[in-house]
């Protein structure tokens, strides 16, 4: 059939076979369906040494606080300086004080810190989301005065 034929030729209406089924939901009913884990997919655990294979080789910085990392949370303002996070994290807190002199690093480690992708991260203590969420608000002010 030729495509003029096509367009001349009536549209067919759709019979009650045709039809999608739907159930109206509120926004919470549907993002709880949406979260939900599929059946039988949590059941398997994961391949063993996946993890250890994806994340880099322990540092000694891991456990301490560096020295520019101290340097750097002293630099800051009183009011902005992330105690609790450097006290709990301070493998992240060496990772901030080693971008901070780069805003696009310093931009995109701040962000990856909040924002969290697929990986169904658990997310840090609210003391130290908020430390973290200031800071971020913090350079935004004072890079665009």
């Amino acid at each position: 059939m030729n495509r003029m034929q096509d367009r001349s030729s009536p549209a067919k209406a759709p019979s009650a076979d045709d039809a999608l089924e739907f159930e109206l939901i509120d926004i919470e009913s549907a993002r709880a369906a949406h979260d939900e884990t599929p059946p039988g997919v949590g059941a398997l655990p994961p391949p063993e040494g996946v993890w250890e294979a994806r994340r880099r080789k322990p540092c000694p910085t891991d456990r301490a606080l560096a020295g520019t990392a101290i340097d750097w949370m002293l630099s800051l303002p009183a009011p902005v300086r992330p105690y609790m996070l450097c006290e709990k994290y301070p493998r992240v807190a060496n990772a901030l004080a080693v971008a901070w002199g780069d805003p696009e690093k310093r931009q995109a480690l701040l962000k990856d810190l909040v924002i969290d992708r697929p990986r169904k991260r658990t997310g840090f203590p609210e003391a130290v989301r908020r430390e973290i969420e200031t800071l971020r608000c913090d350079v935004a002010v004072s890079t665009r005065g």
